[in-house]
């Protein structure tokens, strides 16, 4: 599920001072929320799921390697992904119990 093209093709924009925002948290609330949804009914496992956040975790390291972003919001990033990580790999659906 890797991105070759994930710098390329990606909306990441530069925001030399990124702050919590109300959209950016109803977004990450709303994708932990659909995975949850989509393990409980069969539709994606916890292997498919941990191995998107996996991608978006690289994404965030490609874009810090290029300059896009500060090591402070990479930091932010890749510990946001790593709690959701923790969250899927602790979940037990009724279709994926591994």
């Amino acid at each position: 599920m890797s991105n070759p093209n994930s710098s390329e093709d990606s909306s990441f924009q530069h925001d030399a001072n990124p702050k919590p925002d109300a959209q950016g948290q109803a977004a990450l609330l709303l994708i932990e929320s659909l995975i949850h949804s989509l393990i409980d009914n069969g539709a994606l496992t916890k292997a498919q799921a941990i191995e998107a956040i996996e991608s978006a975790s690289e994404v965030k390291e490609e874009s810090a390697s290029e300059n896009k972003e500060s090591k402070t919001v990479l930091r932010r990033s890749l510990a946001l992904l790593e709690q959701m990580q923790i969250s899927i790999e602790s979940k037990e659906g009724r279709y994926d119990t591994a």
